[in-house]
């Protein structure tokens, strides 16, 4: 029923009716590759990895590690940029390759412990629709800005945790692309 009338709301007010998927993952395990097959699939905005994006532009980690505020004002971006593409959206739909939670818990890499504000502005992103976890049964593929190979399987298990305990309903897939885009379109049908 909603959905004959959203047209007609103005863009701030269909913005609330949006379903957030989130694609989260560790480094290298084809989060990217998902959220823009799953965006292209349902014909919704995609929300780029802010946090890639930053540190692509940044000084390398090895010679000037991370700061604290830096992870903030990432997780800070990726809400806006998922709340810009929610406005945007026409058919209740949007993709994000991560997330504010996700963001938390890299603090937690690098730094050893939680940041009270970053997890503040993850409690503060409007609530997913659902999770989608890309599996580590891929190869780790290195590049300029990808560090954690090693740390990969450990931020992982890291990810299903907190995934288990946010409430929302998820999903972990694991395959070639093909096969992640259709288990996590059946699952997303499913849930209509």
């Amino acid at each position: 029923m909603i959905d004959l009338f959203l047209p007609l709301l103005p863009a701030d007010w269909r913005a609330k009716f949006v379903r957030r998927i989130i694609v989260t993952g560790a480094e290298s395990t084809g989060t990217t590759t998902l959220a823009l097959a799953l965006a292209e699939a349902l014909n919704c905005p995609y929300v780029p990895e802010y946090g890639r994006e930053y540190t692509e532009k940044r000084a390398s980690v090895e010679t000037t590690p991370w700061r604290s505020e830096e992870l903030v004002e990432i997780a800070r971006v990726q809400n806006e940029l998922e709340n810009e593409a929610a406005l945007r959206s026409t058919n209740r739909w949007i993709v994000a390759d991560t997330d504010a939670m996700t963001t938390a818990l890299w603090h937690e890499r690098y730094f050893g412990h939680r940041s009270d504000e970053v997890d503040a502005i993850a409690r503060a992103q409007v609530r997913p629709n659902v999770y989608i976890l890309t599996g580590d049964d891929i190869p780790f593929e290195a590049d300029h800005i990808r560090e954690g190979g090693k740390a990969r399987h450990a931020l992982q298990e890291h990810l299903r945790d907190n995934l288990q305990a946010s409430g929302v309903v998820w999903i972990e897939v694991h395959g070639d692309p093909a096969t992640r885009l259709k288990a996590a379109l059946d699952f997303i049908q499913a849930m209509k």
